[in-house]
């Protein structure tokens, strides 16, 4: 008798608990994760359609960035330019003088100056690349057939010159062109990239005439606008090209931060291991940061000592795979904290973290 009392209570004890446990908020990072991703340019490319656009192959949008100052985010309409919206995706407007056509092949094709986030570049495939040193006036590069990958600006510079770019699919594979004059006549150097795009290669332009590559054999450094090279590192960056903010350049490898605070000459791992494909992108101030990398996305606060695993990548849509090594290209807004995301083909989506 007074064990079936005892089995009894337990049983009642046990179910409270159960209930109690449902009825309670899930807190931690999965909930975070569980939120879904917003579609927010189709709107814009239904639009276009109405009124008669015609959008590059394979259509959608293909590019994406973010004025960490402002909020303001800019995407790339295949074949339409560049669109911006200052209301967080609500409304749109083309802001490129239609300068930009063609997409973006990779996450590094379209990117802004974390100094002065208002200077762009978009180096475009299959359509007309450029930039705006200003925010306001947008001017063309030469174009060198298909056009690029990926490129890296002087940020540096007051009035940018060099530029060096990876251009798509040559024979033989991985030519690195530099201009020194924006873009106006580019230079074929010696050097060579990976042919296969799942393999690690990087270019920098870092001043006007000293420039960095990677091509899975460490960073290799050219103080002559890349007539001769020097290796000055062993490590191996997974992002593609160098991001400038207040006076340091900094990498991403698969072990977390590479930083250089003598143009170049120099790196050092930096902070926690954490995989880094894209970034750092830049907050309020050298010591917030977003990253992104295949082990998903992280945050930090204390520039790099602790990350903060913040979403996972964004699942693959339509035809291509959200992947940050090549197709997938990310950006944030550290104010509203919202993440985009963007590749080849698909719409652009949004996530508030």
């Amino acid at each position: 008798m007074e064990l079936n009392i005892f089995f009894t209570q337990r049983r009642l004890w046990l179910r409270s608990l159960l209930i109690l446990f449902c009825g309670l908020p899930f807190l931690g990072t999965t909930a975070r994760a569980a939120e879904p991703w917003k579609d927010v340019s189709s709107a814009l490319l239904a639009r276009l359609t109405n009124s008669g656009a015609k959008f590059g192959w394979p259509g959608g949008c293909s590019g994406v960035v973010v004025n960490r100052t402002n909020g303001d985010v800019t995407i790339k309409v295949v074949g339409l330019g560049l669109w911006r919206s200052s209301d967080q995706a609500q409304n749109w407007r083309r802001i490129d003088g239609d300068t930009i056509s063609g997409r973006d092949e990779t996450g590094w094709a379209t990117f802004a100056d974390q100094n002065a986030p208002m200077r762009i570049a978009s180096f475009s495939l299959d359509g007309t690349a450029g930039w705006t040193t200003d925010g306001r006036n947008w001017k063309s590069f030469t174009n060198l057939g298909r056009n690029w990958d990926y490129g890296s600006v002087d940020w540096g510079a007051a009035e940018p010159k060099t530029i060096i770019v990876a251009k798509h699919e040559t024979s033989p594979p991985g030519e690195v062109y530099v201009t020194r004059d924006g873009g106006v006549t580019w230079r074929l150097l010696s050097v060579h990239l990976q042919e296969k795009r799942e393999r690690i290669s990087m270019v920098g332009a870092i001043e006007t005439t000293t420039l960095i590559y990677g091509n899975g054999d460490g960073i290799h450094r050219s103080t002559d606008a890349g007539n001769s090279w020097t290796k000055v590192s062993d490590e191996n960056p997974q992002t593609r090209i160098p991001v400038l903010f207040q006076g340091t350049h900094y990498l991403g490898s698969t072990n977390g931060l590479l930083v250089s605070n003598d143009r170049g000459a120099s790196w050092q791992q930096r902070g926690a291991a954490v995989n880094i494909w894209q970034g750092p992108f830049f907050g309020r101030d050298a010591r917030e940061m977003l990253v992104v990398g295949k082990d998903g996305v992280f945050t930090t606060k204390d520039a790099g000592k602790t990350w903060t695993r913040a979403a996972s990548l964004k699942p693959k849509e339509g035809g291509f795979v959200f992947t940050p090594n090549w197709f997938g290209c990310y950006a944030w807004d550290p104010l509203k904290n919202i993440l985009y995301a963007s590749s080849m083909g698909n719409p652009v989506y949004m996530l508030k973290l």
